[in-house]
Order: structure tokens, then C-alpha cells, then sequence
């Protein structure tokens, strides 16, 4: 087997493969060089990161040369023969690792069939092979694919390990593989090796390492202590990198290059660093360039990792031109990349003894590396108006690529080719910097070296992008006035004093977007606003500045308030903004008269800012309005998107906004929206796995209440009654006294009973809804916490109703205490386990008690049994408008009334039958009545006539079809 002591990844060992023998110039070891120690502690501190840092090149091969596979395969072997870097592994010795050459060997070369030139199957060959982490101490750093088409190699792609050759090495060792492809042999030796420079760099060039050492030191020592403060959680991973890809911008760059007599480079760096310091507003800021080190005629030619990072101080003190920002930045630059080659650890140690924390100190500065081969302005510039630039930057194209766990820095530039232009990469720590400002900054540095090709562009070097997303809405001006009509105005309330920060969307943001993008219908939609009304006094005299003064400072408050959603790299996640200002609505009654509280008009104001569906990327999610009576303040109406606030928290915002109106001072807020997620992707964690987990158990042979069809879906098939029912209301609170428990808990265990009293199920299964605020921290949180529980019942035993209320209470809290998880993670499970997540519950009956007072210890006392009685007749049912879809086959809603409680089934009528939905619901209402002053045998039903002494009527419904 040629094979028999190669290692070879499992991802394409089985596939065909072809030996590339090579014989080199013998066997040698070395330690590393100083490159390579500081990608080695790079990997051990936060992982390989192979997909960023395995460097993937292709050689296309004419197909008049007629090269067949053995004569690439001696082409490869000969390369890998001529330079040691590519035979060099990286063991462990001692438990430090060490560069071992071999003198002989077979590289493993993976064969690939194509078409046409080969071209794509290239690209996804090079994908493969780069995409699986190098085994550095068994493995050879090179990975080599041939392209066949018609039995002819068209294409050689070639993955690198970034830990033995950088970009530079890469195209020596590109060169040579295409002369050896023509000619068979190269006659020139080769330049050093890795092991060469390794032992130069732990010999005579130590002291070159000194002098950098102290370099960096005495700039470091320029900089004001000024670190970059976190904003936020971050996302998920939280650095985002953006790609914007301009042929404008490399045009732009060479013109500049060319008239101030410095490199392209320098100019795509003295942009970056401008922009970045006038959105920090820092005139004394650190820049890391990376340095390629082959300054030295020997180097030139190296097959070795030479890149380090190199450092300087740039001053923009005194609002200076570009022209003269780019001088500055290119002497410090250059001062920087003198001193880019020197040992980390000795340089690490030159700080430590400062009591200078090496790892943090980069973090508040830039890093720029331009990986491009030829960055200087070229023999002759280019030629291009401003007419031809501008036409070139509509074409420039902005991207999301795959982003990483960790960085050094907080903002970090990538500048490669591409075909006609460049392309620049920044990347972005989303826990510093918000990922809006990643576009922002790109179309920037391209704004300002395009303006600069042919004029000088004066501090602050230039306008902001104005079709470009900010990373921050600008506060409006205070009592800003548009009329509408009818009187109406819109007054801004301008808000300021918060944070630009990002994070992903909490769990229970997730689980609620999903709902969002169920709910299509107007109908259905309404269930996923909250619209709140707020009087006010007469005597309070509230005017509209002051109202909206309070209105604003809310939203300063509750940084939730304005956080809207944000689809970045197809991925959703939530933006806070600094400041900004919401549209107040405001409404004279126009006849005070007919309306001297303003509730009719509040009323209708609820209906039209709660009929339109949120726009969650452009709007905040509160929307405002005032009702005045003869000048004053009468009724402020709020709704709030459920995306971003749940029923606890919007109760929560309410209170404030009375105390504010009131002028009170108010406490430090709860926790927001940002602040829980990260606390999520944190601590909670546990949490959910154990969450996740009990799932797993209770649904494990739990019986579905509604798994069979009755017949055809009808039309309308998803259908709404509720029931408005005075007597539930008193008799929850009677049952709970009673029974010590709760009056969700009484609902809980009727709707149980209804649903399965008949059918002698030994267990029952119903969804609901936690509100999640038993949680250290969430009890005055602002945020959308609700999430689903499962609750399994034990109805073994045929229990009675008592002992059914007390089962209930313990599984409602298990479910409660469950219901707390990462949707992504429980959706995985239960897709593991061959279930549809999105619709395996749909069997199930789900119940939400939305009622804000949920009394726990309700008052004993309440209306005797004949009383109680008395109240059945007064419950109302009705038909509501019909949803047009819907996930489940039976909700119930409970609902807070004046002095009732509502009940709302919305059923599926394949699976729920509308016939069934009155009497489903006055059987709750009967079983609660009758189980107010005793307990209820199996199977828990009343009798038709109601018990035996007090017969049961209720009045005829009126149903609105």
C-alpha cells in the first residue's frame, strides 16, 4: 500500500487517491520560528480556525499541454522534494513542539473528474480539502488535488497549513510548480526553508528582536489608557465580518498611491484608520499592520511563515487633510513594519514586566493585513474621472462571509484580490462595535479614497454614506410637529443616553419571530401586538410637551424599547440604538362633549396602530398616540410589539410611564433584551439542557388528545368562540382558596378533565405557556421571556377532582420550571428523535392564561353556591373572525374581563369540530361551578340537568357566524 504511513483525513480516505513520491535534501529539525510560535499559541488559545487560515490556490493547466496524471504527480513530488517547508511536520517533543523536515515520503493526491476547464470542481475541491483542520504533527502541510478532464489534468489546487508558509511562500511555491509542470526540473536552488529561518531567528537575529521589543514599548507608551467599553453580548459568534469587493476603491487607491508616491496599501490603511478614528472620535490610536518580512534579500525567495504583526502610533491631532493623514500614516506604518520581526516571547515578557497584559493590550486598536502580492502603485497609474469612479462604486458589491469566536482586536481588516478590483474584509467584535457599522465603514473608506483620486478631502475627511444602514439613529429634535389631518399632529419624543449594541434574539424572541411568520392573516397577527391603554386625571393637567417628554425618556429607560431586528448573514438577531426618537401621534377630540374622557377616541386609535403589522428591521417596537380634551392629556395609547415585549413586561413599561407623567423618580430598570440574551448564551445554559432534557421524558409515550381526524377540513377550518363567564371568574378563586393552590391551576385542571374524561386515558398532555419570570433577575425584566412547557398529567386511578387539582399543581410546576430553553437546541433533540418539530405538538391541546393577576391566594370567601349558580345564565358566547391558518388543533385562551374571565378556543376543525367548541367551553364553566364547594368523582362531567339539587341552565348563545 503506498499509503501505509501517511496520515490521510477520513473525509476523503476513501476516495481515489495517487502517491506523489518526493526524495528531498535530508532530514533536519529545528524549533519554530517566531511566526510560527505565535500561530501555534493562536490554535491552542481559540482553535485551529483552518477555514480562515488554511490558504487555498489553484494552478490552471493549458490543455495543449496534454499533461496526464503521472506526469502532475512527478511535478508534485518534485516540488515537495525541492522545498523542505512542504515535508515539515510539527510534533510534540517534550511537550513543546518542533519543526521535523523528512528527507523522503508520498504526499497523498486526491483525484477529481471535471468538465470544461476543471474550474469548479476546483473550487469545490479546494473547499473540501481546507475545510478539515491540518493534523500538524502527523500530517503534511500541503494538501494537493489534480482536476481531470477527458484524462488530462486541467487543474492542481493546492491547501497550504498557514503554519508552515505564508501568502508570499505560497506563490514561490506556485512559481515553481508551474515551471515544473512545463519543464520537468528547475536548475536555481531553492530559498530558505522554515527550518532555515528558524534557526537564523534563534541564533544572530535575537538581536534584531530586542530592538522591536523596546520600539514597542516606548510607542505603546504614547497611547491614552482608553479601552474599547463593551456594549453589548454580542452575537453568536461575535465577530461578524463583512466583504465589500470594489474595483472603485482599487482604481481610487493607485491614483492616490501614485501622486503622493507611496504604495496602495498605505492608502487603503490611511483610510481604514480615518474612518475608524472619526467614528470613535480618538486622535491617538494604535494601528497593527501585518508585515510580510522579506524586506532582507535572502528572505525574498523563503518558503517559510515570515508574517508578524507589526506596531505603530498614529497622531490625527490638529484635524489634519488625508493628504496629510496618509503622510503620517505611512511613515508610522513603515516605522511599524521595521520592527515586525522579532520573538513573541521575548516581546510578551518585555510588557509583562510593565504590568502590561499582553493579550488585552490590542483589543482598543486596528489591525490591518493586505495579503495582496503587488501593493504598490504599479509602473503606471491608472487613468479614471470622477464620472468613471463613481459608475464603478454602483457595481462595488457587500457581503456576509462565515464569522469567528475569537480576535485579538475589536475591528480587523483583510485586504485580498479579486478579479477587477480588491477585496476588503472587516471584521467586527459585535460585543464592541455593532454589526450595522461593518457595511457603514466600507462604503466609507471606498467614499473617501474615491473623493480623494482627484481632490484633497479635508477633516473629517468625509460626508457620511448616505444609502449605507448607520450603526446609530441621530436623536431628533424635540416637539417636532407634522400634521396629519383633522387636527392630528405628530410630535417627536427624542431619546438619548443608551448604547449602540447588538445581540442574538432571546429564546423566547425566537420561539415568538416563528410565530410572526406564521401568522400571515390580519386576524391571526392581532394576537402578536399588545395594545395597552393609559387615562389620565383631569386634575393632572398633562400637556403634550410634557407627555411626550415622559414618553421619550420611557424609551431611554428600557433600552428594549429601541432594539429592533436586524437579518445580517441570514441570520436574525436584535440592535439596541443609542438614540433616536419615536413618532407620537397626537388627537384632539374634536367634540369634548360626546367624548369627555377621550375613551372612544383612544378606542379607535388602538384599533389603528395595532392593525398594521410591525416592521421589526425599520420601526420600534412601541408605537404611541395622545388623546387631548380641550387641550390637555385625557388617554395615552400604547402597543407593543410581542417580538420584543411580553404581557408581565408591557404592565412593567405602564407603571413607569405613569410614574413619569407623574414626574416620580423611578429605580434602576430590570434587565432588557440584550442584557437576557446574553445571559442565555451564558449562565442559563445549564438551565436549558436540563429543560431540554425533561422533555425528552414527559413526551416519551405521552397520548395525544386530538390525533384523529373527524373528517374534511371545512371552510373556514380554523375557527374562534369565546366564552365571557362571571361565574369561572368567582369560582377559580373559590377553588383555589379551597384547595390551596393556584387559579391557573384550577383552569389547568378542568380543561384537562374536558378533554379527557370520556376517553379514559391514563395520562394527558397539555402545552403551556410559562411566563418564565420565577428566574433570579426576571421579575422586572423587559423582554420576551414566555416560552412553552409541557405538563403531563397523571390521571391514573380515576381521581377526583380534588386529587386532580393537586397532580395538576405539581406537574404545572415542573412544566413551569422546565419551560426555560434554547429553542435551536430543543428543536435539534426532538428532530433527533424523528419527530417534526413544527408540527409534533399539534396533537396537544395548548393553553395561555394571558391574564396579567393570576391570584395565587385569592380571598376565601367569595358567593355561596346558589349565587354562584346564579351567574351560569350571564356567561356569553360568541363567534370571533376566523384565522385564516393556525399550528394547533385546539388552544384555549384565558383572558382578563370586567369581573369575568374570557375563554377562547380557537380549534381546527378537522381535528376540533365547531360544534364541539360552546360545549367544550361550558363544560369548563360547569365543572369549576360545581367543583367550587365539593370535590367531583371521576370522570368529572355534570349531569345533564345539573347536580341533584340545583339544576344547571344557561342562556341560548348568540352566535355571530
Amino acid at each position: 500500500m503506498p499509503f501505509t504511513d501517511v496520515v490521510i483525513p477520513v473525509e476523503w480516505a476513501s476516495e481515489p487517491l495517487a502517491p506523489a513520491e518526493f526524495t528531498g535534501s535530508g532530514a533536519t529539525t529545528a524549533p519554530l520560528t517566531w511566526a510560527q510560535q505565535v500561530l501555534w499559541r493562536s490554535i491552542s488559545r481559540f482553535g485551529s480556525n483552518h477555514r480562515f487560515l488554511n490558504l487555498r490556490r489553484t494552478v490552471g493547466v493549458s490543455a495543449r499541454t496534454a499533461t496526464d496524471v503521472p506526469t502532475a504527480l512527478r511535478a508534485v513530488g518534485a516540488l515537495v522534494g525541492r522545498h523542505a517547508a512542504l515535508r515539515t511536520r510539527l510534533p510534540l517533543v517534550d511537550g513543546e513542539p518542533r519543526q521535523e523536515a523528512a528527507a523522503a515520503g508520498v504526499l497523498p493526491v486526491l483525484l477529481c473528474p471535471g468538465v470544461g476547464d476543471g474550474a469548479e470542481a476546483a473550487r469545490a475541491a479546494a473547499d473540501r480539502l481546507a475545510d478539515v483542520a491540518f493534523d500538524h504533527a502527523a500530517e503534511w502541510p500541503l494538501r494537493v488535488a489534480l482536476v481531470t478532464v477527458d484524462d488530462r489534468v486541467r487543474q492542481v489546487v493546492l491547501v497550504f497549513s498557514h503554519t508552515t508558509v505564508d501568502a508570499h511562500a505560497a506563490e514561490v511555491v506556485m512559481r515553481d510548480l508551474r515551471l515544473l509542470l512545463l519543464r520537468g526540473r528547475l536548475p536555481t536552488p531553492p530559498g530558505p526553508q522554515s527550518t532555515d529561518v528558524a534557526r537564523l531567528q534563534h541564533g544572530p537575529d535575537r538581536r534584531r528582536s530586542d530592538r522591536a521589543a523596546a520600539y514597542w514599548l516606548r510607542e505603546y507608551r504614547r497611547l491614552p489608557p482608553e479601552p474599547w467599553e463593551q456594549t453589548g453580548p454580542g452575537l453568536d459568534p461575535p465577530a461578524r465580518r463583512g466583504v465589500l469587493v470594489s474595483s472603485a476603491i482599487d482604481t481610487a487607491a493607485r491614483m492616490v498611491a501614485a501622486r503622493h508616491r507611496v504604495s496602495a496599501s498605505a492608502v487603503l490603511l490611511a483610510a481604514y484608520h480615518a474612518v475608524a478614528a472619526r467614528q470613535s472620535g480618538r486622535t491617538l490610536v494604535g494601528l497593527f499592520p501585518m508585515a510580510h518580512n522579506r524586506f532582507r534579500t535572502e528572505y525574498a525567495n523563503a518558503v517559510a511563515n515570515l508574517g508578524q504583526v507589526g506596531f505603530c502610533v498614529v497622531d490625527l491631532t490638529g484635524r489634519p487633510d488625508f493628504t496629510e493623514v496618509l503622510s503620517r500614516v505611512w511613515i508610522a506604518s513603515l516605522n511599524g513594519l521595521r520592527h515586525a520581526y522579532y520573538h513573541s516571547a521575548s516581546l510578551r515578557g518585555t510588557f509583562e514586566e510593565q504590568g502590561i497584559d499582553f493579550d488585552s493590550m490590542f483589543g482598543p486598536h486596528y489591525y490591518f493585513n493586505d495579503v495582496r502580492l503587488s501593493v504598490g502603485g504599479g509602473p503606471t497609474p491608472p487613468v479614471a474621472t470622477p464620472a468613471d469612479l463613481r459608475a464603478a462604486m454602483a457595481a462595488s458589491t457587500f457581503s456576509w462571509t462565515e464569522g469567528l469566536e475569537q480576535t485579538a482586536w475589536h475591528m480587523l481588516a483583510h485586504v485580498v484580490d479579486e478579479p477587477g478590483g480588491v477585496g476588503i474584509t472587516l471584521t467586527a467584535d459585535t460585543r464592541h462595535i455593532a454589526m450595522d457599522a461593518v457595511q457603514t465603514h466600507l462604503r466609507e473608506m471606498e467614499e473617501l479614497v474615491v473623493a480623494a483620486a482627484h481632490t484633497d478631502v479635508p477633516w473629517p475627511w468625509s460626508p457620511p454614506v448616505t444609502d449605507a444602514p448607520s450603526a446609530t439613529d441621530a436623536p431628533a429634535e424635540a416637539g417636532v410637529v407634522t400634521v396629519v389631518a383633522d387636527g392630528e399632529e405628530i410630535v417627536s419624543a427624542p431619546f438619548a443616553g443608551g448604547r449602540a449594541a447588538n445581540a442574538p434574539l432571546t429564546w423566547g424572541q425566537r420561539a415568538m419571530w416563528r410565530s410572526l411568520d406564521e401568522f400571515d392573516s390580519p386576524a391571526g397577527y392581532r394576537a402578536l401586538r399588545l395594545p395597552r391603554q393609559l387615562p389620565v386625571p383631569a386634575r393632572a393637567e398633562l400637556t403634550v410637551a410634557r407627555a411626550v417628554t415622559a414618553i421619550g425618556a420611557l424609551v431611554s429607560r428600557h433600552e428594549s424599547l429601541r432594539t429592533r431586528f436586524r437579518r445580517r448573514d441570514d441570520e436574525l438577531h436584535q440592535e439596541a440604538a443609542a438614540a433616536g426618537e419615536l413618532p407620537v401621534l397626537v388627537h384632539p377630540v374634536e367634540q369634548p362633549e360626546a367624548d369627555p374622557y377621550g375613551r372612544k377616541a383612544a378606542a379607535g386609535l388602538t384599533a389603528r396602530l395595532g392593525t398594521p403589522r410591525f416592521d421589526h428591521v425599520a420601526e420600534w417596537p412601541l408605537r404611541a398616540a395622545l388623546v387631548t380634551v380641550d387641550g390637555r392629556v385625557r388617554q395615552v395609547v400604547v402597543v407593543f410589539s410581542h417580538a420584543t415585549v411580553d404581557f408581565h413586561a408591557s404592565d412593567l413599561v405602564l407603571r413607569d410611564l405613569r410614574a413619569l407623567l407623574a414626574g416620580a423618580r423611578l429605580t434602576a430598570p430590570g434587565l432588557q433584551s440584550l442584557a437576557l440574551a446574553g445571559r442565555e448564551r451564558d449562565v442559563e445554559q445549564r438551565r436549558s439542557q436540563r429543560a431540554v432534557a425533561y422533555w425528552v421524558r414527559q413526551f416519551a409515550g405521552l397520548p395525544p388528545s386530538l390525533s384523529e381526524a373527524v373528517g374534511p377540513a371545512p371552510e373556514p377550518r380554523y375557527r374562534r368562540g369565546s366564552l365571557v363567564s362571571p361565574a369561572v371568574h368567582h369560582a377559580v378563586r373559590l377553588i383555589a382558596a379551597r384547595n390551596r393552590t393556584s387559579t391557573a391551576n384550577a383552569i389547568l385542571a378542568a380543561t384537562a378533565a374536558r378533554l379527557t374524561g370520556d376517553s379514559g386515558q391514563r395520562a394527558c398532555g397539555i402545552v403551556v405557556m410559562a411566563n418564565n419570570r420565577y428566574q433570579p433577575g426576571h421579575a422586572q425584566a423587559i423582554g420576551t421571556l414566555n416560552q412553552i412547557g409541557l405538563c403531563r398529567l397523571d390521571l391514573s386511578g380515576r381521581p377526583g377532582f380534588t386529587e386532580l387539582l393537586s397532580r395538576t399543581g405539581r406537574a404545572a410546576l415542573d412544566a413551569y420550571r422546565h419551560a426555560y430553553y434554547d429553542p435551536a437546541v430543543w428543536e435539534r433533540t426532538f428532530t433527533d428523535l424523528g419527530h417534526d418539530h413544527p408540527t409534533f405538538l399539534a396533537p396537544y391541546c395548548y393553553l395561555n392564561d394571558a391574564r396579567l393577576l393570576r391570584e395565587v391566594d385569592p380571598p376565601p370567601t367569595g358567593p355561596d353556591e346558589a349565587t354562584l349558580r346564579a351567574l351560569v345564565p350571564e356567561g356569553h358566547f360568541r363567534w370571533l373572525a376566523e384565522l385564516e391558518q393556525f399550528p394547533w388543533r385546539c388552544r384555549l385562551q384565558v383572558l382578563d374581563a370586567d369581573d369575568a374571565v374570557e375563554l377562547v378556543v380557537t380549534a381546527d376543525t378537522r381535528y376540533f369540530p365547531a360544534q364541539r367548541v360552546e360545549p367544550f367551553l361550558r363544560g369548563i364553566e360547569s365543572l369549576l361551578v360545581e367543583a367550587a364547594h365539593r370535590d367531583m368523582p371521576w370522570p368529572w362531567s355534570v349531569p345533564a340537568g345539573g347536580h341533584a339539587g340545583a339544576p344547571i341552565t344557561a342562556r341560548p348563545a348568540r352566535r355571530r357566524m
